[in-house]
């Protein structure tokens, strides 16, 4: 009985074989992994790159890169938070901020003016940068500057409307063989096409080459268009005549129209109402009811029109 007891005794104290052998795994994994996050490594991080001002008058030589190797230095915890978080957003490159060496041909990439470690969001130790330099040379042929278009087809939401298109460049440099770059007096972008806009848009509009022979300083433009509410307003303004003629004198009946017009919130100035001008053509007259059109000569650029009040008024003309 005793022998029976000190066995069953020995089985409840004593785990299997195989249970022990998973324990000591997993508590040499976990040893493993804190002696591994707490070792330094060396990783590679690939970063997807743009640059911005590159400068005019120079060429690269190689193709301007599409991504940086970035030899970073840190824990193993750094270095995996760091690649939990790390971002796919495309790392820009300011060249106003570089250092130019070789007579201003090239420009490094030093660890100090890039300012990586702001990505990582870890202060790390930075090895090297690939590449480190980027190189350039004098652009060759003929130059020219020419404006910016952007083909534009808006339209907005009922009871709004936009002011002009701002496109940032308006002038931009381009060069090339002189037979080809001589026809050239205009580079124009993709067309924009936008419906029922109601709030502010700013985008990008890629430009199009007239040939893969002429090359430009940037490659896209920036367009922003601002959009708000329409609001109707109406003045009252003098009538004038177009022509004067000697020794006559030219009588108006009403010698005032009222405008009704539209135009954005907030455009219109009381000042504005001085860039409307309300004319007659005497030479226009209805004999039969002494009648002339009333028409505007000048109205500001960003309204609209909507109706004038009387459409005709009655001239009397009379010698001096």
């Amino acid at each position: 009985m005793n022998s029976l007891n000190n066995t069953y005794s020995n089985t409840l104290k004593k785990p299997g074989k195989t249970k022990a052998f998973f324990i000591c795994v997993l508590i040499a994994s976990f040893l493993w992994l804190v002696n591994s996050l707490n070792r330094v490594y060396t990783y590679t991080f690939k970063i997807p790159v743009t640059f911005k001002n590159i400068p005019i008058n120079k060429r690269p030589l190689l193709q301007m890169p599409e991504y940086l190797s970035v030899d970073v230095k840190a824990s193993g915890l750094k270095l995996a938070l760091i690649l939990l978080n790390r971002s796919k957003k495309e790392f820009e490159v300011d060249f106003n901020t570089l250092k130019a060496v070789n007579k201003e041909q090239n420009y490094c990439l030093s660890i100090s003016d890039l300012k990586l470690n702001k990505r990582f969001k870890f202060e790390t130790q930075i090895k090297r940068i690939s590449p480190d330099t980027l190189y350039f040379t004098e652009k060759t042929g003929f130059q020219k500057i020419v404006p910016v278009k952007v083909p534009t087809y808006i339209k907005c939401k009922e009871g709004y409307s936009y002011k002009k298109p701002v496109i940032n460049p308006t002038l931009l440099t381009i060069w090339g063989d002189s037979s080809m770059i001589e026809k050239i007096d205009t580079i124009y972008t993709q067309s924009l096409s936008l419906n029922n806009l109601s709030q502010n848009i700013n985008t990008q509009v890629h430009l199009i080459k007239p040939s893969s022979e002429v090359h430009t300083t940037v490659n896209e433009a920036n367009v922003m268009i601002e959009v708000s509410k329409l609001i109707q307003q109406t003045i009252t303004i003098p009538v004038t005549s177009q022509r004067n003629y000697p020794n006559q004198q030219i009588r108006i009946y009403p010698s005032k129209v009222s405008v009704k017009f539209t135009s954005i919130q907030n455009a219109f100035n009381p000042e504005d109402t001085g860039s409307f001008k309300a004319m007659i053509n005497p030479e226009k007259i209805n004999k039969l009811s002494n009648k002339c059109q009333v028409f505007l000569s000048t109205i500001p650029g960003h309204v609209t029109v909507l109706e004038i009040e009387p459409r005709e008024v009655e001239i009397l003309i009379l010698k001096k």
